[in-house]
């Protein structure tokens, strides 16, 4: 390739992978309008995100053997064709089941675009020419983070919540375009060819498994887990089906994924790493927007401001870190500045959760917020592959990102039950200290339906800052425990 070429190659390979970060970014910071467009329950959203992660699954599962049939470059264009039909399916249908099909097609479509894109880059370039690729991949993944909360709030305005969907759509076409003319049209033979036959059973056994498991997880939220015997018996079932596609795998000649080529103990704790920071990613996605907009009264445009500075903030701080890498040591202080940094984001943001507070006043949070993937991710990545060999790297990023869909949509869904729990305990209390005594309620027209109308939405309002104060207390605290933990751990340098 050419200068140029290259240059563009990187940067489209980035974009591809940031269609699914904001795919996945933006089912939390709209999940109020969308639930509210189609009419769905906290249970049927939730749904609708532990389809995209079952299919998402599914996707990394067997992305490395249809790549190696048909090339990755047409594995990214079909990806993306799945991706775009999903995303107006959502826009489409105004209806839970609607809404649920759409994002397990999305997930189809976009869940292993990451994986692929980062092991492409793997496959087409000798170590010393990765530097440049990596540059414009990061620069390209997180622009795309930058911009789409921005723009979805400019056209959410004037389209209503279609606008995420068809705004997702829309990215994609551009992209689409980008792969045809960039992406390296062949590479080296393949020195370990795919099998004849392909394991299906085992990547749909793991896909169902990951559905039936966040499906129990977000039934707690509902049931308690012993009060029937259907929540452990779909517990059983999920524990059931990943034995069975370990056991399948375990046997299989040329298994999509080599569990027995990906023990080695750093690449372990770097699994366990990037889990915990995708789930608490999420967590963030969920709270930001919904605290922003139920708690602080803040519009869905306002927010998406918000979230996009804290794109641009991790833009400009991957390229800068990508630029320096080699001068970056001691990288396990570097992690777990960056867990502080995050409990100081959160600390900061439930300090300001007060009525009133004005837009600016979380500016702070957000660039805090936006330092956190450079010092994590970026971080936790330059370290977790260092001990796996290149031809056992596709095997190593197909697993990672299985873990990170199911860590992210578990993220989503812990926020979700812990705010409606939270909600709930808080909005009983407030309440309880609603008396006839109460001095809003000796004006004229108190009793009036505009009336108790108001002090209705004001409880909810408190109880939401309030339940959001505890959880943000409880994201630092998780935050702080983790960066204690990188710092006295040996096995992760």
């Amino acid at each position: 390739m050419g200068h140029w070429r290259l240059s563009l190659f990187g940067l489209t390979v980035g974009l591809v992978t940031g269609i699914d970060f904001s795919s996945t970014l933006m089912m939390g910071v709209a999940s109020q309008h969308i639930q509210g467009g189609v009419g769905a329950a906290p249970e049927d959203y939730l749904y609708a995100v532990s389809a995209y992660a079952a299919t998402a699954v599914l996707m990394n599962m067997v992305l490395d053997q249809i790549a190696r049939r048909i090339t990755y470059k047409r594995f990214t264009i079909a990806s993306l064709v799945v991706f775009i039909i999903g995303s107006l399916i959502c826009a489409e249908f105004a209806s839970p089941s609607g809404l649920i099909t759409g994002k397990a097609i999305q997930g189809l479509g976009a869940g292993g675009l990451f994986a692929a894109s980062r092991i492409l880059v793997q496959l087409v370039s000798a170590p010393t020419e990765r530097a440049p690729l990596m540059l414009r991949f990061a620069g390209g993944a997180f622009a795309m983070l930058a911009i789409t909360p921005w723009l979805t709030g400019i056209f959410l305005d004037d389209i209503g919540w279609r606008a995420v969907f068809l705004f997702q759509a829309g990215i994609a076409l551009p992209v689409l375009l980008s792969v045809a003319l960039t992406y390296p049209t062949r590479a080296p033979r393949d020195p370990h060819p795919p099998v004849s036959t392909l394991d299906w059973p085992a990547a749909i056994a793991v896909a169902l498994g990951a559905l039936v498991f966040l499906h129990t997880l977000q039934e707690m939220r509902y049931t308690r887990f012993f009060s029937s015997p259907e929540m452990p018996l779909e517990a059983l079932v999920g524990i059931g089906l990943f034995a069975f596609c370990g056991w399948r795998l375990h046997r299989h000649p040329d298994p999509w994924i080599d569990f027995s080529r990906l023990a080695g103990r750093q690449y372990l704790y770097g699994l366990g790493f990037y889990s915990l920071y995708y789930l608490l990613s999420s967590c963030w996605s969920f709270l930001l927007p919904t605290l922003t907009q139920s708690g602080l009264g803040l519009t869905f445009r306002t927010t998406s401001m918000l979230l996009s500075t804290s794109g641009t903030v991790s833009t400009i701080g991957a390229v800068i870190i990508t630029l320096g890498m080699a001068l970056v040591f001691r990288k396990r202080r570097v992690i777990a500045a960056g867990f502080i940094v995050y409990a100081c984001a959160a600390m900061l943001l439930s300090y300001q959760l007060m009525p009133g507070a004005p837009d600016y006043a979380l500016v702070p949070v957000v660039l805090l917020e936006g330092l956190t993937p450079v010092l994590l991710m970026v971080q936790v990545a330059s370290m977790t592959y260092l001990e796996v060999p290149v031809e056992d790297f596709s095997h190593a990023y197909q697993f990672k990102n299985v873990c990170k869909q199911i860590a992210s949509a578990t993220g989503t869904g812990l926020a979700s039950m812990f705010m409606q729990d939270g909600l709930a305990a808080h909005r009983t209390h407030l309440v309880e200290h609603v008396t006839r005594f109460e001095p809003s309620l000796q004006m004229p027209d108190a009793l009036s339906a505009a009336g108790l109308a108001r002090i209705s939405a004001e409880v909810d309002r408190q109880a939401t800052l309030l339940a959001g104060m505890d959880m943000l207390h409880g994201f630092a605290a998780i935050c702080l425990i983790a960066a204690v933990f990188v710092l006295v751990q040996k096995s992760f340098r």
